[in-house]
């Protein structure tokens, strides 16, 4: 038998799900008596919604503050972004042996789908695609430690990443249009091939329009 929600996974998901879709900014505050009248409920479910989004690092708590959506400092963000890049470095570096390993009808479908959501500005479902993409091709690579490590790492600056990408106003020559879906099928035929040093050559030029994407936001 399916288990029936609480009120307070209910107003959980209800929250998260504006939080990723970009209706709550990165360091927007969170009224609990407005989300009360909102949702209709009373203020314990919410409050106990908020308390288990910030354990999953979504919102966070303040003194004299009270909630808001979790914001990184611009250090902060760029040093997670930095330790993205290093995690998946090594792994392109490594990922040769376990090519035949892929799924690239699926790795296909989700370039096509990315290049969808990037013509059509949504950009939180382009993200998340974006990062299943990269985990599906990392995927078959055996350390599963340092892939939940970089999955928890991309998790953490996604809210961010939609932010700046929403406030860009991207613009049909910006490279990230232009270059992505391009240099993602560029990383698929190269992983196909199984030679190592085209499939880290492809992947470093794909980082670099990233990082300066993300400088330039």
């Amino acid at each position: 038998m399916k288990k029936i929600p609480t009120m307070a996974e209910v107003v959980m998901r209800e929250i998260e799900n504006r939080i990723m879709e970009g209706s709550y900014s990165p360091g927007q505050k969170l009224n609990v008596d407005e989300l009360s009248r909102e949702l209709n409920v009373s203020k314990t479910p919410v409050r106990e919604a908020l308390g288990r989004l910030a354990r999953q690092g979504l919102v966070e708590s303040q003194p004299r503050v009270g909630w808001r959506v979790s914001l990184l400092s611009g250090e902060e963000f760029f040093q997670f972004q930095e330790i993205k890049h290093l995690i998946r470095y090594y792994l392109a570096s490594h990922i040769a042996p376990y090519v035949s390993k892929i799924n690239y009808r699926k790795i296909e479908a989700m370039n096509s789908n990315m290049h969808h959501f990037t013509k059509t500005r949504q950009f939180g479902r382009l993200l998340e695609e974006n990062d299943k993409f990269h985990m599906e091709i990392f995927g078959v690579y055996p350390n599963k430690v340092l892939l939940e490590y970089l999955d928890e790492v991309s998790s953490a600056i996604r809210l961010q990443r939609i932010f700046m990408l929403e406030q860009k106003h991207l613009d049909e020559d910006s490279p990230l249009i232009v270059h992505a879906a391009r240099e993602h099928e560029d990383i698929i035929e190269a992983l196909k091939k199984g030679d190592q040093e085209e499939i880290l050559r492809s992947f470093e030029k794909h980082q670099r329009t990233i990082r300066e994407s993300s400088h330039n936001e």
